[in-house]
């Protein structure tokens, strides 16, 4: 359990910490980091480390918690919008990922964590399942397979973060709107016609 006491000084020695982990992932892997590494890195006791967090994971957690609440309030508006409107509100998601990128690189990269992952996985299903509510409920007679719908969610969440994986992997080289335009290309498009191969109809 993490703890969001001690004002200014507080907030500064968990930006301290944060930063140590981040660079001992980097180094190391977050499998082999300790609680004493992150400490001696931000630089802070063993004591102060435990005053705000319970363990290395607490610490992930914390960080996990403001990641989604920055993602929630970045990704515009839902409902039946225009393509421009949507390459908007996924330029803002990729523009909140460049600004955070050695946070996501180390976490979601080969050396991270798999838990982080794997969370954020499931909170993007949960932010999609809520949006696509909106977007069902604002269609009259619109309706529901919550099979069906689960599948096509998780394949949503697997394609955003193949994407931000893929951008952080290879240090960004396209802007937050190019990354944008490709996957509202490819969500309203589909894979084929995304490549430009399209598809050929039954005789």
């Amino acid at each position: 359990m993490s703890h969001r006491k001690g004002g200014l000084q507080g907030e500064r020695t968990r930006k301290l910490i944060r930063r140590a982990l981040i660079e001992l992932v980097e180094e190391k892997g977050f499998a082999e980091v300790t609680v004493g590494e992150i400490a001696a890195r931000a630089p802070v006791n063993r004591a102060t480390f435990y005053r705000y967090y319970r363990d290395k994971y607490a610490l992930v957690e914390e960080i996990f918690q403001d990641v989604v609440s920055e993602l929630s309030a970045g990704l515009g508006p839902t409902g039946q919008v225009a393509t421009r409107e949507r390459i908007v509100g996924w330029e803002r998601l990729f523009e909140h990922v460049g600004r955070h990128h050695r946070l996501y690189a180390a976490l979601l990269g080969r050396r991270g964590d798999p838990w982080f992952a794997a969370r954020l996985r499931e909170r993007c299903v949960e932010l999609a399942r809520d949006r696509l509510r909106t977007v069902q409920d604002a269609i009259p007679g619109a309706g529901r397979d919550a099979e069906s719908d689960d599948l096509q969610l998780v394949l949503a969440a697997n394609m955003i973060l193949g994407a931000i994986t893929w951008w952080l992997e290879h240090h960004r080289p396209r802007s937050a709107h190019d990354m944008a335009e490709a996957v509202v290309r490819f969500a309203t498009q589909g894979y084929f016609d995304a490549l430009g191969i399209g598809t050929t109809q039954p005789g």
